[in-house]
């Protein structure tokens, strides 16, 4: 009768052992670089539906909420969560909407103007599974005691519950390769859409 030794079948765990220390973390590497990739994406497709906005409108959408479209799949922002049947929590289940920077009867002259949908769905999940939250910060903003110049921004954040965030390696690749704006490892990119600086 022919079988393994004890001594083989240790040295083929081991062999085993080492290879998936060498593959698992280009794996995880792989896996973080197409997160990434997948949100330099998603920057792109919303900074042509900003742009297509403005365009028909004469202003840009108003700061919603994080999880909200504010306004390139329908006309008024709405939540796409909602409609999924999983509403937003609490201080999330309105849009927030912020539109200081819109004509006061904008509501009216979206309705009259839009000719969207400027993007086919607006999307439920970031690459790590928490939401995008779109942002017009006129003024710029401080996050997390970083500044983030003026401009309009699509922010990859964590979900309602602020868990979810991007990985610090993903982060810092965001930043590397240009698409974090605020410049700092904490948890969220700010991608932006479209300048507001002089």
């Amino acid at each position: 009768m022919k079988g393994f030794t004890l001594l083989e079948i240790l040295i083929s765990i081991a062999i085993l052992g080492i290879l998936i220390g060498i593959v698992f973390p280009f794996l995880i590497s792989f896996l973080e670089t197409s997160k990434t990739v997948e949100a330099g994406q998603r920057q792109r497709v919303l900074t042509v539906a900003t742009e297509f906005y403005f365009i028909d409108m004469g202003f840009f959408p108003p700061d919603v909420n994080r999880g909200w479209d504010p306004g390139f799949v329908r006309p008024l922002p709405w939540n796409a969560d909602e409609e999924a049947g999983e509403p937003p929590p609490g201080g999330f289940a309105s849009p927030g909407t912020n539109c200081n920077h819109c004509p006061t009867n904008w509501e009216t002259l979206v309705q009259e103007r839009w000719k969207g949908p400027y993007i086919p769905e607006w999307p439920r999940f970031t690459p790590w599974k928490g939401k995008y939250d779109y942002n017009y910060w006129g003024s710029g903003a401080i996050r997390f005691g970083c500044n983030v110049p003026p401009g309009i921004y699509a922010g990859v954040q964590g979900d309602y519950y602020n868990n979810n965030k991007i990985s610090g390696s993903s982060e810092n690749k965001m930043i590397v390769n240009g698409f974090d704006h605020d410049g700092c490892l904490n948890g969220e990119s700010q991608m932006l859409l479209w300048s507001l600086e002089n």
